[in-house]
């Protein structure tokens, strides 16, 4: 079997894969946490690829965003909301191009110890982890399908 593509391009400022938004002034470097985790994760994971080529076309764009941050007690807490879809956009049910969803509703949580800029990033990387690795059977899974 082919290796899976899976897109991490976060460059599109219109169609961000990587959200951090809800991070306040750490949007920028939550994106960037979230980003390379997944990635990082892809580069280990056999069977999957960061590296688009025509002979492989099709994969999936892992969506992630920051959904909560709270710092109370000395800790923080944070939630992560992700999606998986298909790469490149396909003609759906209506017949319009766009995206087909592969899983929604994806969510994780955790806490770090800490109310710093660096304990807001290592939840949300921790979060990022969490949901890249639980989306890696449903790859594949819909992969055999496609």
């Amino acid at each position: 079997m082919p290796s899976i593509f899976v897109d991490t391009d976060n460059t599109d400022f219109s169609d961000k894969l990587f959200k951090g938004t809800k991070a306040g002034a750490l949007s920028t470097k939550a994106e960037n946490k979230m980003q390379a985790k997944v990635e990082g994760i892809i580069d280990k994971t056999a069977g999957f690829t960061r590296n688009k080529s025509d002979k492989q076309p099709k994969g999936y764009a892992i969506r992630l965003e920051v959904s909560k941050i709270e710092k109370a007690d000395g800790k923080t807490k944070c939630t992560l909301s992700g999606s998986i879809v298909r790469y490149p956009p396909e003609v759906n049910k209506k017949g319009a191009v766009g995206e087909i969803m592969v899983s929604t509703g994806m969510q994780s949580k955790a806490i770090a110890d800490g109310t710093s800029d660096g304990a807001v990033l290592d939840c949300i990387e921790s979060t990022a982890e969490d949901l890249i690795t639980k989306s890696i059977p449903y790859m594949r899974k819909d992969f055999l399908n496609r």
